[in-house]
């Protein structure tokens, strides 16, 4: 594993080496440290399940630049807007829609997505030009770890990079909604508080 601080300027450029090439990466995010991998990396995708040691029909949230990317990728905006979702994010609200044609069909018959707050982490996830995978760092059952040397310790020999941003406590879930049907249905409620028009509630 490489490991590089977050504000070394080549932390961007290790990121997407990893990605283009299949490999798994722990970013820090906005709400904890997570494997991450391309989208379209079917390498990456079952890389990280195994290191988890969950299910292969296991689900995993993607994080985008922004409305414009998850519009690439999504059949369509269902029960939301463009101009919703645009106006919300970065927000910690995921959401849940029917993919696109840009989708892999691993992904499965939902994908849910989430635009981070962090800028260094929306910068680098636009130049990899596309979503990526991010699940928790922690194997299934376990807490997420919150130090990056306990990362490096653990999880070492079967991640290719990681970018360290010092501890990282582990913050509110994100709120899931899933915009499938014909009204937003909350699935899981945290740090977002949805009204149902895509403002916080007071």
């Amino acid at each position: 594993m490489i490991r590089i601080r977050r504000e070394d300027p080549q932390a961007g450029a290790l990121v997407h080496r990893a990605f283009s090439r299949g490999g798994v990466a722990v970013l820090p995010t906005d709400t904890l440290y997570g494997f991450s991998t391309a989208l379209s990396s079917r390498a990456g995708h079952d890389r990280i399940i195994a290191i988890k040691g969950g299910l292969p029909e296991r689900r995993f949230l993607y994080l985008a630049s922004g409305a414009d990317m998850v519009a690439r990728y999504i059949e369509g905006w269902g029960c939301a807007t463009r101009e919703i979702m645009a106006a919300v994010w970065p927000a910690p609200l995921t959401a849940v829609f029917r993919p696109g044609t840009g989708c892999p069909v691993w992904t499965g018959d939902t994908i849910a997505f989430r635009v981070p707050a962090d800028d260094w982490l929306r910068s680098t996830i636009e130049g990899a030009g596309e979503p990526v995978l991010s699940t928790s760092v922690n194997e299934a059952g376990n807490r997420p770890l919150e130090d990056p040397d306990d990362i490096e310790r653990l999880f070492g020999a079967r991640c290719d990079l990681l970018i360290d941003a010092g501890r990282i406590a582990a913050a509110d879930p994100s709120t899931l909604v899933d915009f499938t049907g014909s009204v937003p249905l909350v699935l899981r409620r945290g740090a977002y508080v949805w009204d149902g028009e895509g403002k916080p509630s007071n």
